[in-house]
């Protein structure tokens, strides 16, 4: 590494937000090999079973004969949700026949390709009031350039941040927005040139343009996320999450200032946060990966002829698959993916073609009264074949395909509950399709169609600041499906609980509020009962003490047994070895070793009937919990209980343990 290139003062850029890449960055290799015969290749999974990240990458070549049959390059080790026997199998040189002629073509049609796409403001024309809608959605400026339109932030150069012993500052110029940080005697100048989101926060997108100390090249040349953001609902700065580490068992893992490693948003992050032609989303490796698991037909892509196509700026001057060497073909879906967003998306955020996928075919054969040509919602091309044996499943408005649409974001690997639910959101749908509605087996046995995100969520409009169907309106959708429960006898039989009372409510017991949100504890997606084992046993939220905190274990488990029958059993050496007995369960969770535990138990105890029993716990939390998100949303919750702002007294959720001490024992006594 060059004097220029080294960094020796200390000061540093933050790795991008691990929580957007959506998948854990261990679980982006992908296996390339020649495998014969070709008739053993598909549908045959290459591995079966829970995917667990190698320590090497598993690219391995290994020759068979001579010819070679094609190459192809498949995710290693992660079988498909649905269906074991689908696969997304990525040939490089040409199908061979057996599979091609085994294999259903997807058409003439084409919307895989960046020129597929006719862009936002096309499908304004025909669907005015579906426009102005998403132009309203958080959706659109999840990845925004840095312009007055998008910027939220306070960059009057008043606004100011100390944290860890940094100050950072905020204006703008004439020729944009910058982000100013002194620390140790360092000074770093970062110019803004995009942003993330618009609704709760908005961080932003930058690279270093002055420092007064050395910096790497990709800390100058490289667009990342920068160390703060801005809240908007509080309208102050303060840090950026979840940059360092996807670990929430600590604070930090390092100062964020003495690190220079840097993780480029457009290589992960943006996966998500942008609009990709499916082609390029399927090649890159997070794309690759989302296919396999959550595709709901098996996929034959024809790699090597896309990439010469679409790509020749990757092809270092071949003109046939052939051409490329063993070692070119494995970098391929890295190449892709090094591709900035800006000259290469369909758009930054998300767009409407994010889920039709390319749909310049579909206008240019449209009216505003009529189409010939529906926009198909699973990729299509000469280049595409798929091995089902139903064309009609492939293009049309199905639950599978509806799956597929929400999971290519809103899925991956999060830090999990005992039950494996993730304690995050933002991986809504990988939860949703683990828990008991979403099986098209189970529906099908009942003669219904499997549940899907736009049975409660309208993919065009915004859910806005909070949550708009009232608790009755949630109720019926469930009912829409359990009918049984809709006479009042019934429901009461059921839930134990008063008429349209908190315990009666369908999503309090089934969908409680569990997952780390933006800002809020929010519903987790999976539904499940609240009788789960796994959760109970380990001592982690149940529903039914997120109401009831002040009841000890055994007040819970015996109403359990009580209502919903004997089979409902708990292990007596679990309970034993992981409560304290006739402790109440909710003060046992506030002084859990699991962050999450105490994140869920704070924000419903702080909303609940016994927060001022509890607020010497809350109170001891803002000062000695080591998360940085359980002593923000823990401040937001007792201030907006208690109509306070801890701030006029000097409270900063992140400032030092020594600071937030000496705040609260000034506040504490409010609260007696």
């Amino acid at each position: 590494m060059s004097s220029d290139d080294s960094e020796s003062n200390g000061f540093s850029n933050l790795i991008p937000l691990l929580a957007c890449i959506g998948i854990a960055v261990a679980m982006g290799f992908f296996f390339m090999g020649r495998i014969a015969p070709p008739e053993t290749l598909l549908p045959t999974p290459t591995a079966t079973g829970q995917y667990t990240p190698p320590i090497e990458p598993p690219v391995a070549i290994v020759p068979t004969q001579d010819p070679l049959p094609p190459r192809v390059i498949q995710v290693q080790g992660l079988t498909n949700f649905w269906d074991s026997d689908r696969t997304v199998a990525m040939w490089w040189d040409e199908m061979v026949p057996e599979i091609k002629n085994a294999a259903i073509p997807t058409g003439d049609e084409s919307n895989i390709r960046r020129v597929d796409y006719a862009g936002a403001k096309i499908c304004q024309e025909c669907h005015p009031g579906k426009h102005e809608d998403w132009w309203k959605h958080a959706h659109r400026r999840m990845n925004a350039l840095a312009d007055k339109e998008n910027v939220v932030g306070d960059f009057s150069g008043n606004a100011s941040i100390r944290y860890l012993g940094s100050v950072g500052k905020f204006y703008e110029q004439e020729d944009g927005f910058r982000m100013d940080i002194d620390y140790e005697g360092t000074n770093r100048v970062y110019e803004i040139n995009r942003t993330i989101g618009s609704r709760f926060f908005q961080y932003y997108i930058g690279r270093i343009i002055r420092s007064n100390g050395s910096v790497t090249k990709q800390q100058r040349d490289v667009d990342h996320v920068l160390p703060f953001g801005y809240w908007i609902g509080k309208q102050e700065w303060v840090p950026t999450v979840h940059v360092l580490s996807d670990d929430r068992s600590g604070e930090i893992s390092a100062n964020p200032f003495k690190t220079d490693t840097v993780v480029p948003y457009d290589h992960s992050c943006s996966v998500c946060h942008t609009t990709l032609s499916a082609g390029d989303w399927i090649t890159r490796k997070n794309g690759g990966i989302r296919l396999t698991e959550y595709t709901p037909h098996s996929v034959h892509f024809d790699l090597g002829k896309y990439i010469i196509e679409n790509h020749p700026e990757l092809s270092g001057g071949h003109t046939h698959p052939a051409e490329f060497s063993d070692a070119e073909v494995q970098n391929v879906n890295t190449a892709v993916t090094h591709l900035p967003a800006v000259e290469n998306a369909v758009n930054l955020g998300i767009s409407c073609e994010a889920c039709h996928n390319g749909s310049a075919q579909h206008a240019a054969q449209s009216t505003k009264t009529e189409s010939k040509l529906l926009p198909s919602f699973f990729p299509v091309s000469p280049l595409i074949a798929s091995s089902d044996r139903d064309p009609k499943q492939l293009r049309g408005r199905n639950p599978e395909n509806f799956h597929m649409v929400c999971g290519k974001c809103h899925s991956g690997r999060r830090p999990e509950f005992a039950n494996g639910t993730h304690t995050w959101n933002s991986t809504e749908f990988a939860d949703a399709v683990r828990g008991s509605c979403y099986s098209p087996v189970k529906a099908e046995s009942l003669g219904m169609d499997p549940l899907t995100c736009i049975h409660c969520h309208d993919p065009h409009e915004s859910i806005g600041q909070s949550w708009k169907p009232t608790p009755q309106q949630d109720d019926q959708k469930c009912l829409d499906c359990h009918g049984q429960f809709r006479e009042s006898d019934a429901l009461t039989a059921h839930t134990h609980h008063l008429i349209a009372s908190e315990g009666s409510r369908c999503l309090n017991c089934h969908m409680p509020k569990l997952n780390e949100g933006l800002e809020d504890v929010v519903r987790t997606h999976r539904i499940f009962n609240p009788t789960d084992p796994d959760m109970i046993e380990k001592n982690q939220p149940n529903a039914c003490n997120l109401c009831h905190a002040d009841k000890p274990i055994s007040w819970t488990t015996d109403k359990l047994r009580e209502w919903y029958g004997s089979q409902h059993s708990f292990s007596a050496e679990q309970i034993t070895a992981n409560y304290q007995a006739d402790q109440p369960v909710g003060i046992g969770w506030l002084q859990s070793k699991h962050a999450p535990t105490r994140l869920a138990a704070a924000s419903a105890i702080g909303q609940g009937p016994h927060a001022k029993q509890m607020m010497g716990e809350l109170l001891r939390l803002l000062i000695e919990d080591d998360s940085l998100i359980n002593r923000q949303f823990i401040q937001k919750v007792i201030e907006e209980r208690f109509g306070t702002d801890l701030r006029k007294d000097n409270y900063r959720f992140y400032n030092g343990q020594d600071e937030r001490r000496a705040a609260i024992d000034q506040i504490a006594p409010r609260f007696r």
